[in-house]
């Protein structure tokens, strides 16, 4: 599972990379899908081998096509966002 977050950003940056040439969705319905995506696969993460094993697919899934679907930085700098609104959520769990 641990191996398999990376793996998955990796395979997502390889397919964006390889279209961000070719027209694709822009703007800030995309950002936030992008976000939404990078929650997802944060809290896969962080939740490990109890929720986050059911999570992890779907997460996977919306990744993938995140990545094919809107292949722009701009957009895609929603998925650091989403990482940082799990961070919060966490923090915010926590205190």
């Amino acid at each position: 599972m641990i191996l398999a977050w990376p793996l998955l950003v990796l395979i997502a940056a390889a397919l964006a990379w390889r279209r961000h040439g070719e027209p694709g969705g822009r703007g800030w319905w995309w950002f936030l899908a992008w976000s939404l995506t990078g929650f997802l696969m944060t809290f896969s993460f962080v939740t490990g081998f109890s929720i986050g094993l059911f999570v992890l697919p779907v997460a996977a899934g919306a990744l993938i096509w995140v990545a094919l679907r809107s292949p722009h930085l701009r957009e895609a700098s929603g998925f650091v966002a989403g990482i940082g609104a799990t961070a919060l959520l966490v923090a915010a769990a926590t205190a």
